[in-house]
């Protein structure tokens, strides 16, 4: 039998599914889940491929949910969205900014479909401002037996797995967002040695709405993330004020001090894929040891690596798996050169961080076993009471879901 290849961004994950097929309704989506359950045959959804890790891969039917994409209804009084699942983040902010809506946060990329950033607990950086999947309230999937079913703040356990489930509840088909009023961003970005960041920290946190930075190790690091010229042990500081919405708004500035709308300055990260990533979080009240801590090793005993330290906080929600689950967290990501072997440098920072209790970004590259997500995860038996529910027969498992969960 032809098996159909799925490859991801970053060139680390490829693998031959059995079908992998482009649904252009819900109802055909339904279908074809209905009937790899009915065969018994394992699904999974391929988002926009920019996990590092192998949680796409299925040796079954792959489903690919880009064509069910758009805003379906709006509510400004509740100020709630429902989307299609495969919608692409970037393809949200005009139509919410015309009926004078936005989403809370994101990150520095915007083509991550909805559904696939929800599922893995993508985010931006903002105290004050939980993850993507933070402000889901509801969510439509069909699950292990083939049923559609809609789970909302009326099933608080439910949504709570839901909100970060790997896919593992069933492909969603549509998604429940809680927004914020219509709102533009001032870019301040700058660049200041690492020891002013350090100073400035506490300030930096209460003045800004998004506070985050890059450490360059050495003089080649902001290459590798096409950040400019930056110089070693001096950081890039991304600094965003927010601003009230505005009728006729007009884009003003220049790179790293525009001003518009703010679904248009967020998104600042390449897509070119030269690098995989690691990214982990700890607790907020630990985050100035924690970057101590890397920032150490990454001068002693990582000399010749020329990835950026990129440090970002986030609220604390709820989610069973959500790496910021009841803690504010900080996260802390450093990335291997493609081409290079990065192993040592990337389980190097693996055991730096685990003291901190450092949970990883689910579509990052991590060295987690089942032992240490049930320690990290304090509602782990939560959320696979939920996932047993909706999936009996494992079907929505692939092999490197089975070895954490299942």
């Amino acid at each position: 039998m032809t098996r159909s290849t799925w490859k991801n961004w970053g060139g680390n994950q490829a693998f031959g599914a059995a079908r992998i097929v482009a649904p252009k309704t819900e109802d055909e989506a339904i279908s074809l889940v209905r009937n790899a359950v009915a065969n018994k045959q394992a699904v999974r959804v391929a988002g926009s491929g920019h996990s590092f890790t192998p949680i796409v891969e299925t040796s079954g039917l792959l489903l690919d949910l880009s064509r069910l994409a758009g805003v379906i209804s709006t509510d400004i009084v509740q100020m709630q969205a429902q989307v299609l699942a495969g919608s692409q983040i970037a393809a949200l902010g005009e139509p919410l900014w015309k009926k004078h809506l936005s989403i809370a946060n994101q990150g520095d990329i915007d083509v991550q479909s909805i559904a696939g950033a929800v599922a893995t607990g993508t985010k931006g950086s903002g105290s004050n401002f939980g993850s993507m999947s933070s402000i889901v309230s509801s969510i439509r999937v069909v699950n292990g037996l083939g049923e559609v079913v809609d789970i909302d703040e009326g099933d608080p356990e439910a949504l709570r797995a839901a909100q970060v489930s790997l896919g593992m509840l069933g492909p969603a088909l549509r998604i429940g967002l809680k927004l914020v009023p219509a709102y533009r961003l001032k870019e301040e970005n700058m660049i200041l040695p690492m020891s002013e960041v350090f100073r400035q920290w506490n300030y930096l946190l209460s003045e800004y709405r998004h506070f985050s930075f890059w450490w360059m190790p050495t003089d080649r690091s902001a290459h590798l993330y096409k950040l400019g010229e930056v110089p070693a042990d001096h950081c890039f500081v991304k600094l965003l004020r927010e601003l009230p919405y505005e009728e006729d708004d007009v884009p003003s500035g220049e790179v790293n001090n525009r001003t518009d709308r703010a679904y248009r300055i967020y998104p600042d990260g390449t897509t070119v894929a030269e690098f995989h990533e690691l990214e982990y979080m700890v607790d907020a009240t630990n985050a100035r040891e924690a970057v101590e801590a890397m920032h150490a090793l990454m001068l002693k005993r990582f000399p010749h690596e020329i990835s950026p330290l990129q440090v970002r906080w986030q609220k604390a929600d709820q989610g069973f798996l959500s790496p910021q689950g009841g803690r504010d967290s900080t996260s802390i990501s450093v990335s291997g050169e493609i081409g290079r072997d990065y192993q040592p440098f990337l389980k190097a920072v693996n055991e730096e961080l685990r003291p901190f209790s450092a949970r990883p970004h689910w579509g990052k590259l991590h060295f987690l076993d089942r032992a240490r997500v049930r320690e990290l995860y304090p509602d782990y038996d939560r959320f696979e009471a939920i996932r047993h529910r909706m999936d009996p027969h494992n079907l929505f498992l692939n092999r490197h879901l089975a070895e954490l969960f299942g």
